[in-house]
């Protein structure tokens, strides 16, 4: 049984999905082509439209749109299918998450209002001291 990560993603030509870790995760391509770089493996893969392909390797995958593509992703895994799932705009590299378990979210969260704090403490004074 396979379990919908994402049904309709649509990419334009120069777009980058980055999965890591998407174990047994399938890219079906719906529209359009993509190409498919798995880490540890040596061969690339075309996958065009009406094909799929199974992501077979751990590690960090990449789909490439050659052009306007839509892909879907599944998986037989209901939860845990992938560490992250981004999708890497073409031409501006503006990164969008488009999968991290909650987990990682809120200690990415927490992180940040401490840096945040810290820059910016109420009462902080610069100094005027000669250093």
């Amino acid at each position: 049984m396979e379990h919908l990560v994402r049904g309709y993603l649509a990419l334009t030509r120069g777009s980058l999905l980055r999965i890591e870790d998407g174990r047994e995760m399938r890219v079906t391509v719906l529209g359009g082509g993509i190409w498919i770089t798995q880490e540890g493996d040596r061969r690339d893969r075309y996958v065009g439209q009406g094909d799929s392909c199974r992501i077979d390797a751990r590690g960090l995958t990449l789909v490439s749109a050659l052009g306007r593509s839509v892909i879907s992703l599944t998986s037989p895994y209901e939860r845990g299918f992938a560490e992250r799932i981004d999708l890497v705009r073409a031409y501006t590299g503006e990164v969008e998450p488009l999968f991290a378990p909650p987990g990682r979210w809120s200690a990415l969260r927490a992180r940040a209002a401490k840096t945040w704090a810290g820059w910016f403490a109420p009462g902080a004074r610069p100094t005027t001291a000669a250093l």
